[in-house]
């Protein structure tokens, strides 16, 4: 069959033995060499029809390509684009993942470009018929595009228009093929510097390409968007939250588990800012062929058969003269401090409930205001305090004595963690910032920000790769701590998150809002797999069990719940406290939890 080249014809179907169309009489060979067989697809301004080369004996297949601009406002841009896409495809060369370049002529009106036919499905196509891409699929997308990329950045040429669409897997070698250069355009600094036109899908275009300033990191940003639509099956509008700037990819990777490694690498291709994303595809690379393939799984240390949990109140401690508002036990589960707003952090033996020594004095230094968080260092030699007063100290635990404070947090710290592996330490406050400090000298060396809302808690994982943070826009980030680079955010509360805490395996972080609510979170997916309400007026203070079985939860009201970690239900409820209780800690050794009040007091429970 013979295709009519002429947009307007109502039957544009011939047989191959005519040379003109028998409906409108338009010429059916184009260039006297090429016979359109049949439409590919077709645009506003445009479209693709297969061909064959009669000019060859084997009459190969090609693509052609036509652009007829009749009616366009825009057409003498859109005209621009078509001849510039022609001169890409010819001084590019020859790839072998880009259709080799075969004429570019204009005839009866129209212009044309003649490439090489790509046998094969678009990977928008493959998506909607064998479903969501598998980590190993992206890592092979990865590693079978990033050189094309590479290649064309090295002929300076920008692509521009990277998506699902213009990625054809070719039937018969399986090799993705990067096709339609009709945005690209050449990366020189004087183009580099204006402001042009925009050009791009939506969606898939980076910020900076929206106003008309593409650079090489711009095509690095529309691959991976690229990736996580496919990683996903979610159209990138609906993935983009504009309140936190960026993708809200991770939720979605139901079933789909991918790697850490995986996930802050695509992260770092997305990122909103241009300055924080790669600049060039060799940096992918590197990040790339470092990455490891090790998917993290929730191994079922957890029974599935409901618990029996019982709990008795053993002490309570008296000394502090104001309600107390955080405790924390020392590694060796032999200790416990306490911080309250009375100003004075005080050190608890736990088996008698006698006061060991109270921090600092008259020569080493004292908070102004109220303490807010303390966290013993993992060897139980230090102690990091934080207070209203806007200052981190840090305590030898053995002597009492300050050793360091530092003016921290603008407006007063609201929590401290240890890296449990790192000499690391973070803390956040209500400057909307998160500080990273070395952890024997409390020397910030790098800040994490947010541009909605304060952080209200951090904590680290118990393997040390992970460090969550919980919002007051409702919602919880993570960083993967070796490069401190987005794993992505948890939505899903209705209100600020005020305490968060990590299984001991790592795999499961629990978070308690204000909105009354418990939400346990899978690390492997990052997606909700419970929601426990339990009837209190919100969540100040969660705790795990050592074995992962158990989870402490206090906040609004004068009651502790224990909820099993498996099925979500309640266990038991403590009462004993006259006032709201305000933190829960369980001791290293699972036996003993402890809880603090407005009441002033600290209570110690046995639990079995």
């Amino acid at each position: 069959m013979s295709y009519c080249i002429n947009p307007n014809c109502p039957n544009p179907e011939n047989s191959t033995t005519q040379k003109f169309c028998q409906t409108c009489g338009t010429k059916l060979i184009l260039a006297e060499r090429y016979r359109p067989l049949r439409l590919l697809g077709a645009g506003g301004l445009g479209r693709t029809l297969l061909a064959e080369d009669e000019s060859q004996p084997s009459k190969p297949y090609c693509a052609i390509k036509q652009f007829y601009p009749q009616g366009q406002n825009n057409s003498p841009k859109a005209a621009q684009l078509f001849h510039q896409e022609a001169e890409r495809l010819k001084e590019l060369g020859n790839h072998p993942q880009i259709p080799a370049f075969l004429a570019y002529f204009e005839q009866d009106t129209c212009q044309y470009i003649v490439q090489e036919f790509i046998d094969g499905q678009n990977l928008n196509q493959e998506l909607s018929q064998l479903g969501a891409f598998s980590e190993k699929q992206i890592c092979s997308l990865l590693s079978d595009l990033l050189p094309v990329l590479q290649f064309i950045h090295q002929g300076n040429v920008i692509h521009r228009d990277i998506k699902p669409e213009n990625i054809i897997r070719r039937r018969r070698d399986n090799k993705l093929v990067l096709v339609d250069f009709g945005a690209a355009k050449y990366a020189t600094w004087t183009i580099l510097a204006k402001t042009g036109t925009t050009i791009g899908s939506a969606g898939y275009a980076a910020p900076e390409q929206t106003f008309g300033k593409a650079v090489f990191a711009s095509d690095i940003y529309s691959l991976g968007v690229t990736c996580i639509h496919l990683l996903t099956q979610m159209q990138p509008f609906d993935l983009y939250e504009p309140l936190e700037s960026g993708f809200i990819w991770r939720q979605y990777l139901v079933n789909n588990p991918i790697s850490h490694n995986l996930a802050g690498l695509l992260d770092k291709m997305i990122d909103p800012v241009m300055k924080q994303r790669h600049q060039s595809v060799e940096q992918v690379l590197q990040y790339f062929h470092h990455l490891g393939t090790n998917k993290v799984t929730i191994q079922p240390t957890i029974s599935s058969q409901p618990l029996n949990v019982n709990a008795s109140l053993i002490n309570t401690i008296r000394g502090h003269s104001d309600r107390i508002s955080t405790i924390t036990f020392s590694p060796d589960k032999k200790s416990l401090a306490s911080g309250s707003v009375d100003k004075t952090i005080k050190l608890w033996q736990v088996s008698m409930a006698w006061e060991i020594r109270t921090f600092g004095g008259w020569f080493s230094g004292n908070h102004s205001k109220e303490i807010t968080c303390l966290a013993f260092s993992p060897d139980g030699k230090y102690l990091v305090s934080g207070s209203r007063d806007e200052t981190l100290r840090l305590w030898q635990v053995k002597t009492g004595k300050q050793r360091v404070s530092v003016k921290s947090h603008n407006g007063g710290v609201d929590s401290v963690a240890f890296n449990p592996k790192k000499r690391l330490l973070v803390s956040c406050g209500r400057d909307n910032k998160i500080r990273i400090c070395q952890s024997q000298t409390l020397k910030t060396i790098q800040v994490l920000s947010s541009r909605s809302s304060g952080f209200n808690c951090v904590a680290f994982s118990p393997d040390g790769q992970i460090l969550a943070s919980g919002s007051g826009y409702r919602t919880i980030k993570l960083w993967y701590v070796p490069h401190w680079q987005r794993l992505g955010t948890l939505a899903g509360h209705i209100n600020s998150v005020d305490a968060i805490a990590f299984s001991p395996d790592s795999m499961i972080l629990a978070s308690g809002s204000s909105d009354a609510t418990i939400r346990l979170w899978d690390i492997r997916t990052l997606t909700q797999t419970a929601l426990i309400q339990g009837n209190f007026p919100q969540v100040r203070s969660l705790a795990f069990s050592p074995d992962g079985r158990l989870l402490a939860s206090c906040g609004g009201d004068n009651r502790i719940k224990i909820w099993d970690v498996a099925t979500g239900q309640e266990c038991c409820t403590l009462e004993g406290h006259t006032d709201i209780v305000q933190v829960v800690a369980f001791s290293p050794d699972g036996q003993t939890l402890a809880s603090g009040s407005c009441d002033k007091t600290i209570k110690i429970w046995r639990v079995w």
